[in-house]
């Protein structure tokens, strides 16, 4: 491996974009900037399945889909951003979290700062341990991600081109340079598009970043076999200020107003419209309803919830949903999925006005 040099980068002003997808609203009546309601997104591909694709060894596939998850999962990127830190990654380490380059000082699989020398900066000192572990170090790359490197997160995270994604990701967490000869813009570009192509169809919903898939079936589009009505306007209808553009909140208040539909405007997260006081609910699917994901149920935030929309629910049953606040995906996109009827009884359906 190389010696190369890590650059420090001072945290730099946040985007004003970002800062009001930050901004939630909680119960409508006091803020937090955690308070969200989202399914996780993570990979539904087995080491061994993924290892075949891309012709690596299953402990590399492995260590792929463990850097993809925890992005996606803990840190919310977009599987376009996580493809282009998983070519970065390849790039520096191989994957390997025991990499070393003794002469450069720096170890892992992001080969950081500080671990058999101090010469191009001691970034290792964040760490919990110094220890050559995935675990040790995915925990160093989130308190950077959320610290002195909140830069890469802000542009990555959204990212909605793999081959930006590994190009910013390597200026600024790595701190090379795009004219660099290390940053081999051309193979880090075609290694994010590579990882997007081998990936992109392998996002599905889980409960934590383990990549075990729960139930429902995701789709970017209307799946086929199944009809929406009217497609969703993108409008912030009156009352809509208290939701925070794109969380699942605003997405349904504003799906649901444009049907003619009314909820309050402030129903609280996702798991709480449930209980929303002067509000129909029971676990018997019908069409144009909130459905409220109750906290962990079906990969949403075990805190906070998730709420998506009834679109369509069939004579046997089974229903499709559309929502928005799903990781894996562009901020303010829509998605579907589609459960089985008797996966569809276990959710609360809540009936607007």
């Amino acid at each position: 491996m190389k010696k190369k040099k890590h650059l420090f980068l001072i945290g730099m002003f946040i985007p004003i974009f970002f800062i009001f997808l930050l901004v939630i609203v909680a119960g409508g009546t006091s803020s937090s900037a955690d308070s969200f309601s989202s399914s996780a997104g993570s990979l539904n591909i087995t080491s061994k399945d993924l290892a075949s694709k891309a012709n690596i060894s299953e402990e590399k596939a492995q260590n792929v889909i463990d850097i993809a998850n925890y992005l996606m999962s803990k840190e919310r990127f977009s599987i376009q951003g996580a493809s282009g830190a998983l070519a970065v990654a390849e790039r520096e380490s191989g994957f390997d979290p025991e990499a070393e380059n003794l002469g450069g000082g720096v170890a892992g699989i992001f080969q950081w700062s500080g671990w058999s020398n101090k010469v191009n900066g001691n970034r290792w000192s964040k760490a919990e341990s110094r220890t050559l572990s995935m675990d040790v170090e995915l925990k160093l790359m989130s308190a950077e991600l959320n610290g002195a490197y909140k830069r890469t997160k802000d542009l990555v995270s959204v990212s909605t081109d793999p081959k930006q994604a590994s190009l910013d990701w390597s200026q600024y967490y790595e701190g090379v340079a795009l004219s660099d000869g290390q940053t081999k813009a051309d193979k880090l570009q075609d290694d994010a598009q590579k990882w997007y192509d081998l990936l992109k169809d392998h996002v599905g919903f889980s409960n934590d970043s383990s990549g075990e898939a729960v139930n429902g079936v995701m789709s970017a589009n209307i799946p086929n076999g199944w009809e929406v009505e009217t497609p969703f306007s993108g409008q912030a209808y009156n009352g809509s200020g208290s939701y925070p553009q794109g969380q699942c909140t605003w997405y349904v208040y504003n799906r649901a107003y444009q049907l003619g539909i009314k909820f309050d405007s402030f129903m609280g997260n996702g798991g709480d419209w449930a209980s929303k006081a002067g509000y129909s609910v029971s676990h018997d699917p019908k069409v144009h309803t909130a459905l409220s994901f109750v906290h962990g149920q079906a990969g949403s935030s075990p805190e906070y919830g998730h709420v998506a929309f009834v679109e369509q629910v069939k004579d046997d049953g089974s229903i499709l949903i559309s929502e928005m606040n799903v990781t894996g995906l562009p901020p303010l996109t829509v998605s579907y999925r589609t459960f089985s009827a008797d996966e569809a009884k276990q959710f609360w359906y809540v009936e607007g006005k």
